[in-house]
């Protein structure tokens, strides 16, 4: 049984719905082709590709002087969705607009070569134009100095598809800076692309978690490290109380072999509360539901949105603990679980005694608390121009 209310799945799980859980982990090992399936009519279509060839060439000799000679390039997804990693490479974009007088470039944003062509993303609010790599360096016939920012995981896609021509007006500028962005540590990349990646040129990486933010990461990938943090911070959004939520879960979209169990348990335990898949929204849409939302469970890496923008909006939030982006202290918390078997044995009776006011709010304050430590606009920002400035946290 399905509610038509935009955004929200029942939990009410049909045998149709568990056998496409159950293939879930077959899908998961291919993430990008589901969006590619999705969007192959507009990526194999001749006439869009050439309508967007041609807006990206009109955009960037309006917006861009072939005379420029510092440039900075953001290498972001060339899919039409929005999560976690495509929202932060957009907003360290914005910001380092803002931070020329800093750094002294233009600033620009590309798909990932390989990727499909894409003009601006639609799921969240923004005003970003995003161009083809390849369309970059021949108009550029003036750099002397270039920053490439790569997401972590598509290191190998940016050499496997760099033409020999790129790689020698790149190899022949006076300066070239490529960074990584790490912002996932399941998909850092190994030290046969890192070194593959160093002969362009001065290699850096930059995190978003404090986790892994330390000293010991900086040996391991070899290159100087910096904590830049992300683009959440609590006065980003509406913060309500307990008396204005509704009883309402909000569910990340990830797959885990036991979250079927675990939300059929929870529906059983609770009938009048709403569960809801997020799914299918603007992240303006997501913002809003999750202000409304008394409660929170993901099931992706932990330390995720759905766990750190649900405190900030005013809601609990359930997670099991992961030790690759948990910090020890999160472990103190009673809705960080050791283990999803943990989980199932306690979510149900932490929901009961959490259920009023005092209960609520007094929890509420230590989670929110603990998040506000980690994730504070003004420092995201130091952070950046510090990285511009060349003061990395671990030289």
């Amino acid at each position: 049984m399905k509610n038509k209310e935009k955004g929200f799945t029942s939990i009410r799980y049909s045998g149709l719905t568990r056998f496409v859980d159950n293939l879930r982990p077959f899908i998961r090992i291919i993430p990008f082709v589901r969006i590619f399936l999705k969007n192959v009519k507009k990526i194999r279509n001749p006439f869009k590709i050439f309508k967007i060839k041609k807006y990206q060439d009109k955009l960037l000799s309006k917006n861009y002087s072939t005379n420029t000679k510092k440039l900075i390039i953001f290498l972001t997804p060339g899919y039409d969705i929005i999560n976690g990693g495509i929202h932060s490479i957009s907003s360290i974009y914005e910001e380092t607009i803002k931070l020329k007088h800093i750094h002294g470039a233009e600033v620009i944003m590309c798909t990932i070569p390989g990727d499909p062509l894409l003009l601006k993303y639609t799921k969240f609010d923004n005003q970003n134009y995003i161009y083809r790599f390849s369309q970059i360096l021949p108009y550029f016939k003036n750099l002397q100095n270039l920053i490439i920012h790569i997401p972590e995981y598509s290191c190998n896609d940016f050499i496997k598809h760099c033409s020999k021509e790129e790689y020698s007006k790149i190899n022949k500028l006076f300066d070239v800076h490529i960074n990584i962005m790490l912002q996932n540590i399941d998909l850092s990349p190994n030290k046969s692309s890192i070194e593959k990646l160093g002969r362009f040129g001065k290699l850096t990486c930059t995190t978003a978690h404090e986790k892994y933010s330390t000293h010991e990461m900086r040996n391991e990938l070899g290159l100087p490290l910096h904590k830049l943090s992300t683009f959440v911070s609590p006065e980003q959004y509406r913060k309500k109380n307990y008396f204005e939520k509704e009883n309402l879960m909000i569910v990340s979209p990830d797959y885990h072999p036991t979250k079927p169990k675990i939300l059929d348990l929870i529906a059983k335990e609770f009938p009048q509360l709403k569960i809801q898949i997020i799914k299918n929204l603007t992240y303006e849409e997501y913002k809003k539901t999750i202000s409304h939302a008394k409660w929170s469970l993901t099931f992706g890496e932990g330390l995720d949105g759905y766990f750190v923008e649900s405190i900030f909006s005013g809601g609990i939030s359930f997670s099991v603990f992961n030790p690759n982006y948990f910090t020890q202290d999160f472990q103190e918390l009673r809705t960080v679980y050791s283990d999803y078997t943990v989980l199932m044995e306690k979510i149900c009776n932490d929901i009961k005694n959490l259920d009023n006011e005092v209960m609520y709010l007094d929890y509420h304050k230590k989670q929110y608390d603990l998040v506000c430590k980690y994730y504070h606009y003004d420092e995201y920002i130091n952070n950046l121009v510090l990285f511009y400035e060349g003061q990395y946290t671990y030289t």
